[in-house]
């Protein structure tokens, strides 16, 4: 647990890591819970930081999966939680694990796949419906 209280002792240091190395290492620093950032640009807005691309792709990854659960909610489809964020916060990197950028990169492409053939399921599922409408209609 971080303690923030004035009177502990603190000391500021200017931390450079390669930037091969700097996710993991940040990540293992912001797990313990001791370390507060400054940012050294305050004057970019949000729109010209070096990583809007990641975030903008996060927003649609985002988008993507609450459409997934719309058309879930439509079919009262049960979604069960695939876990707890801090079990997964808490799970140690291996060496081989993948990068963030390669696992977003990864879900990126499994999603889109996934809408394109949920998309598709409702146009086919919506021309259904007219044409048995339709057919109903003539018959009576």
């Amino acid at each position: 647990m971080p303690r923030w209280f004035r009177s502990e002792i603190m000391s500021y240091v200017s931390l450079i890591v390669n930037e091969d190395a700097a996710h993991n290492c940040l990540a293992d620093i912001g797990k313990m819970g001791v370390i507060q950032f400054t940012d050294l640009n305050p004057e970019l807005t949000p729109f010209q930081r070096r990583y809007v691309s990641f975030v903008k792709r996060c927003d649609e990854l985002e988008r993507t999966l609450r459409f997934f659960v719309s058309e879930c909610e439509k079919l009262d489809l049960i979604i069960e939680s695939a876990g707890d964020i801090d079990e997964f916060l808490d799970t140690p990197l291996k060496p081989d694990d993948k990068t963030g950028s390669e696992l977003l990169k990864n879900m990126e492409a499994e999603l889109e796949t996934y809408e394109a053939q949920l998309r598709e399921l409702n146009k086919y599922n919506e021309k259904l419906i007219t044409e048995y409408n339709a057919k109903v209609e003539r018959q009576e």
